[in-house]
């Protein structure tokens, strides 16, 4: 099954968030979620799906992926997200079951710019995005792209169970 585009009136000067997890309803949320923040969320239910999804839209402004998709995992799928010219620098949050220190690392490493253990709440989630896509806005204004990759004392602890990339 392809990527699902869900979109609302203006679809022109929304965002276009990419998401992608396995489960359902938490698609579901997180759609539900970017589009009451006035964007457009691109469902993707797996690794496949998601191949598809920035090949079929190349102008995603932010991913939101849990890492234990099928089809693909995660950091296997970052790598190639990232080594899409158009994509290199789009902001990506990663929502999902506890990790171990070294793979946090591994994630950070590959351009994650916050992690999440499932599931955060909605305003965890609602500043997050709108983080990424404010700063991703700003830097796209001055045709900018934030390939720097910031020290990991760059990294701040949020709250339980994640942390965000202090850019």
């Amino acid at each position: 099954m392809g990527p699902s585009l869900s979109s609302g009136p203006s679809a022109d000067s929304m965002s276009k968030v990419l998401i992608a997890d396995r489960d359902p309803q938490m698609r579901a949320f997180y759609s539900e979620l970017v589009r009451s923040l006035g964007h457009t969320p691109i469902e993707c239910q797996d690794g496949i799906a998601v191949l598809d999804a920035v090949s079929a839209v190349p102008d995603i402004d932010l991913i939101l992926t849990d890492v234990d998709l099928p089809g693909a995992w995660g950091e296997q799928l970052i790598e190639v997200v990232r080594g899409i010219d158009t994509l290199a620098s789009v902001p990506i949050l990663v929502v999902s079951a506890p990790r171990t220190r070294t793979e946090l690392m591994r994630l950070l490493v590959k351009g994650v710019r916050q992690w999440f253990e499932k599931t955060p709440s909605r305003a965890e989630l609602v500043a997050a995005i709108q983080s990424c896509l404010e700063k991703q806005a700003a830097l796209d204004l001055f045709d900018v792209v934030d390939l720097d990759a910031p020290p990991i004392e760059a990294c701040a602890t949020v709250g339980t169970g994640s942390w965000l990339l202090e850019v």
